[in-house]
C-alpha cells in the first residue's frame, strides 16, 4: 500500500467547477493511500460546504475541517497540519489541478534522492483553463536550492511535497504577509533539510485576474527582499525580530511606489509578449521604459538577471 500521503488544501471562495476539477485531480491521482483534508475557510459559503460534503460522501479519504469563521491561509493551513497522519504532506490549491502522477512522483524523487522537501515545475493557467506560460521547469540539487533562494523564490508552494517532520521540526508556517511559503523555505534549509526540484510541470495553476499573488506583488516583492537579508545573517528563527523587520520596511514605503511598480510590471509583460511575437523594437522600447517607472522594478529585474546567469552556470557545469 505504501506510506501514507497527507494532501492539505484550504478553500475559500473558488468557482464550484474550479474546486471539482481540484478535488478530481486528487482523487484520480495513481498514488492513491493518501488522506486529502480541506479546510473551508469561508463557513458561510452553503455553495462550496455543499459540494465538500457531497465528494466526502463518495470518497472517505476526504476529510472536511471547518473553521469557525474567515482565519486565513496560514492559520487554515497550520490547522490542517494539526490533523495530518500521513508520513508525508503534500500541498494544494483549491483552483489548481494536478497531473495525475504527481503525488507518485514527487514521493519517488523525494525517496530515491534521499532529500526531505521536494516540490516541481508547474504550468500556468488562466480563468478558462487556457495554457498561458511554464513557470520553470529546470531541476535543482540541494545545493543548488542554497544559492537559487538567495537569491529568488522558486519553491512553487501549490507543488510542495515533504516530510511531515519537516513542518514538524520549524512549526509550520508563520503569518509573514504574502511570502509565508518563501519564510518557510528559507526556514527549512536554515534548519539543515534538504529541498530538491523536478524537472517536471506536474500542476497546472491557475493565475485570476483578482489574485491575491496578482494584486499585492508590490508587498510580496519587498517582504521576500527583507526574509532573504534574513536568512543571509541567519536571523530567521527570532519570529518576533522577523515581524518587527518587515513592520520597519512597510513603514518606510512612499506612497504610490505600489502603483508605480505595479505600472512598470505591466509595460515589462507587455514588452516581454511583444519580443515573445517577433515585435522586437516595440517590445525592447517597453522593457526599457518600465525600467524607469519604478526603482523596486530596477531592482527585481537586476535580481531576475542574477537568477537567469546563475541557472544558466549550473546547466553548463
Amino acid at each position: 500500500m505504501g506510506d501514507l500521503v497527507s494532501v492539505i488544501m484550504s478553500t475559500y471562495n473558488e468557482e464550484p467547477d474550479w474546486l471539482e476539477k481540484c478535488i478530481d485531480s486528487i482523487l484520480n491521482q495513481t498514488y492513491s493511500h493518501f488522506e486529502f483534508l480541506i479546510v473551508l475557510d469561508n463557513p458561510e459559503n452553503e455553495q462550496l460546504k455543499l459540494l465538500l460534503e457531497d465528494y466526502q460522501k463518495k470518497d472517505s479519504r476526504i476529510k472536511i475541517i471547518p473553521n469557525p469563521k474567515n482565519m486565513g491561509l496560514v492559520k487554515s493551513l497550520n490547522t490542517a497540519l494539526e490533523h495530518c497522519n500521513g508520513k508525508y504532506v503534500a500541498r494544494m490549491d483549491a483552483d489548481d489541478i494536478s497531473d495525475p502522477e504527481r503525488l507518485s512522483k514527487e514521493k519517488s524523487y523525494l525517496e530515491e534522492k534521499n532529500l526531505d522537501f521536494v516540490f516541481s515545475g508547474m504550468i500556468v493557467i488562466d480563468e478558462n483553463d487556457k495554457k498561458q506560460y511554464e513557470w520553470d521547469n529546470n531541476a535543482f540539487t540541494p545545493e543548488e536550492i542554497k544559492k537559487v533562494m538567495g537569491i529568488w523564490n522558486i519553491s512553487l508552494h501549490p507543488t510542495w511535497f515533504l516530510k511531515r517532520e519537516v513542518y514538524t521540526a520549524i512549526g509550520g508556517y508563520r503569518d509573514i504577509p504574502y511570502s509565508e511559503d518563501y519564510d518557510f523555505s528559507l526556514r527549512a534549509l536554515s534548519n539543515g533539510f534538504k529541498i530538491g526540484k523536478l524537472n517536471e510541470n506536474l500542476l497546472l495553476y491557475r493565475m485570476r485576474s483578482t489574485g491575491i499573488s496578482k494584486s499585492n506583488n508590490f508587498e510580496q516583492f519587498i517582504i521576500s527582499r527583507k526574509l532573504i537579508q534574513l536568512y543571509k545573517k541567519n536571523k530567521l528563527d527570532d519570529y518576533s525580530y522577523v515581524k518587527d523587520e518587515i513592520n520597519k520596511v512597510e513603514g518606510q514605503l512612499k506612497t504610490g511606489e505600489k502603483q508605480k511598480y505595479s505600472e512598470a510590471e505591466d509595460i515589462f509583460h507587455q514588452g516581454v509578449g511583444q519580443v515573445k511575437e517577433g515585435h522586437y523594437l516595440n517590445g525592447i522600447f517597453k522593457l526599457v521604459k518600465s525600467l524607469l517607472i519604478s526603482k523596486y522594478h530596477i531592482r527585481k529585474f537586476n535580481e531576475l538577471i542574477k537568477y537567469k546567469v546563475l541557472t544558466k552556470q549550473m546547466k553548463n557545469q
